[in-house]
């Protein structure tokens, strides 16, 4: 046995580097896919807790999920139904970000504050809400508008 190792020191010592090679190349392929997997699941985990708080505060404040934009006349009402839509919109967008499948669900959310979020002079302005929109299917139209604001 020991003759056997003697004479056959190089092909060993030679398999031995092509183990430690395929090793280190299957590292960094694993690694990184590892990693990756992992941060999947922590923003499906997130955007999941997420929903569960928007949802909290829709049964929380049903007023607010339900408000007709058009017809809110107090500032403290439109701040309240502002930050209500803001958050829906983050809702939205991690829920839609982690998978195809929520972009129904978040369309029907959304459809009801189509008049809030297609104002030209409030979200409808801002980066991001139109590509949104459009991801859940939903586009801004003229009936979208408030009646007030309509041009005749």
């Amino acid at each position: 046995m020991w003759n056997w190792l003697r004479r056959n020191t190089e092909p060993l010592a030679a398999l031995g580097g092509i183990a430690t090679a395929f090793a280190a190349l299957s590292a960094l392929i694993i690694i990184p896919y590892q990693v990756g997997q992992a941060d999947l699941i922590q923003r499906d985990q997130t955007a999941r807790e997420i929903y569960r708080e928007f949802l909290n505060l829709t049964v929380q404040k049903p007023e607010l999920a339900r408000a007709d934009y058009c017809s809110i006349n107090k500032k403290t009402e439109l701040t309240a139904y502002g930050a209500y839509v803001e958050y829906l919109l983050y809702t939205a967008e991690q829920m839609v970000e982690t998978s195809p499948d929520w972009r129904a669900p978040m369309a029907g959310y959304l459809s009801d504050h189509m008049e809030y979020l297609c104002d030209p002079e409030g979200l409808g302005a801002r980066d991001g809400v139109a590509d949104l929109l459009a991801q859940t299917g939903l586009v801004c139209k003229p009936e979208n508008t408030c009646p007030q604001n309509s041009s005749p």
